[in-house]
């Protein structure tokens, strides 16, 4: 059988670090590293195809370059594809060589959303064969199927011809939502996947893919599209039955980059777990103006525990300008009902949007304190390659350094330094997470499988966010 090797590549410095669609970040205090659900599900498609898969997450389980070679030595695989992210896009891109020193005959993939947006500056670095645009799932499998054929009739990827030149064959259309494949789970070490709070075990379900919103800063549409595909209902409940029986897992991660846009859905999914009473607990993400008490109240019966909201700021002009299209009176709306409906609440927060100044950072940190948040997550804007914020800070030369991160300012805004942002931002966690009202929230949650977990990452956090002082 031929053999594909998937993995998530190490990360610099051996960090902990997700790469996952629009999501690309180090695991951090109240962060945790993500099972990788595109390599899974692509895994449970070339398994149909007879293939030999094998996946592996390298900063999930602690395994650095050395054991990369290990692997690569091991397995000499026909193909070997991994995910990519801008905060780590040269670490990444440097893999292809290592690959071809150990495994000369490998065809190399890579995949994400910052190669998806510039696939010619991949392709320039040696030892990167191809690169796989948008959703990867059905384009690996057409790679690996067609491996004798050659790449001419391969939709979805960019690579170059004999002659050197860089070749962009026509989209793969996205799949279906009901031929999406249930992830191949069985392949990973699950062990290391485990909430924060609670350290249970837990997963990714990915209901629903694509994103209508036109934030300005996200890269949600490059990887899935702008048109929203729900998966049958009743065939994410049974995804969520079987792996809760063959994995025990009891807690879930619905992934999906706005899972209550649409209304209906939700409602359906909700009852189809309420109908299979399945006893699990898990949380998703929200808008602020697609929420409500009554569908909320439903989310609570079925399982919900927490719901995190895309706040970003307090400012008007700055979420009309970004594209947001939310009010801080929405998001204060939302917060209360959650809290009212007995579901924990996390806010995102973003600091270094355009228009930004002192004095909004500062009215948008007395916002977060002023909502009964359970949780908090303070960024810097990221100018992510492929978003209209990228070609904006582009064009009027605000770009600072070029590796994108959530962690550190790469811009430089008028009247903004990068340094202003990044000291705030640390400013801003003290103070959200300096408060006895914020301890008695975290505590309350805080399970004892957690409490080692905890105490580590408080005291890295303290560290840190005493640095700028």
């Amino acid at each position: 059988m031929t053999r594909i090797l998937l993995f998530n590549p190490p990360a610099p410095g051996g960090r902990e670090f997700t790469r996952e669609g629009r999501c690309t970040q180090e695991s951090g205090v109240w962060a945790t590293q993500w099972p990788p659900v595109s390599l899974a599900t692509s895994a449970a498609l070339l398994l149909t195809g007879g293939f030999q898969v094998e996946v592996t997450d390298f900063p999930a389980t602690g395994l650095g370059f050395d054991d990369l070679v290990k692997t690569l030595e091991k397995t000499r695989p026909a193909v070997a594809a991994w995910s990519t992210a801008t905060p780590t896009i040269e670490s990444d891109l440097s893999i292809g060589p290592l690959v071809k020193s150990v495994s000369p005959q490998t065809l190399t993939a890579v995949l994400g959303t910052h190669v998806t947006a510039h696939p010619e500056m991949a392709l320039d670095h040696p030892g990167i064969d191809t690169v796989i645009r948008k959703e990867p799932e059905r384009i690996i499998y057409n790679l690996c199927a067609g491996l004798k054929e050659g790449r001419d009739n391969v939709p979805g990827i960019s690579y170059r011809d004999a002659a050197g030149a860089v070749r962009h064959n026509p989209d793969q259309p996205f799949m279906p939502p009901e031929e999406i494949p249930f992830p191949a789970w069985h392949l990973l070490d699950l062990a290391p996947y485990r909430l924060p709070l609670k350290g249970s075990p837990f997963l990714i379900v990915a209901p629903i893919r694509g994103c209508p919103f036109p934030c300005s800063f996200c890269t949600a549409r490059i990887y899935y599209g702008k048109r929203l595909r729900k998966r049958p209902a009743a065939q994410v409940a049974e995804e969520i039955a079987r792996n809760r029986a063959l994995h025990g897992v009891e807690d879930f991660f619905i992934w999906a980059d706005t899972f209550t846009a649409d209304r209906r859905y939700v409602i359906e999914f909700c009852r189809e777990l309420l109908k299979k009473n399945l006893n699990i607990s898990w949380t998703c993400n929200s808008r602020v103006d697609t929420i409500d008490r009554e569908m909320l109240l439903l989310m609570k019966r079925a399982g919900l525990w927490m719901i995190s909201f895309g706040i970003e700021s307090a400012d008007a002009d700055i979420l009309k300008k970004c594209g947001k299209g939310i009010s801080a009176d929405q998001s204060r709306r939302a917060v209360a009902l959650a809290h009212e409906a007995g579901v924990r609440t996390s806010g995102h927060f973003m600091f270094g949007l355009p228009g930004e100044t002192a004095a909004s950072m500062r009215r948008t940190l007395d916002f977060a304190l002023e909502l009964p948040l359970d949780v908090a997550q303070f960024y810097a804007t990221a100018p992510f390659p492929g978003t209209r914020l990228h070609r904006e800070a582009l064009e009027k030369g605000w770009i600072k350094r070029t590796a994108s991160s959530q962690n550190q300012a790469a811009m430089e805004l008028p009247g903004l330094p990068a340094e202003a942002v990044d000291r705030f931002r640390q400013y801003a966690y003290r103070r959200f997470y300096m408060r006895p009202k914020t301890w008695r929230n975290l505590l309350g949650m805080l399970e004892p499988a957690a409490v080692l977990h905890l105490v580590k990452s408080t005291a890295r956090f303290t560290r840190w966010a005493r640095s700028a002082d």
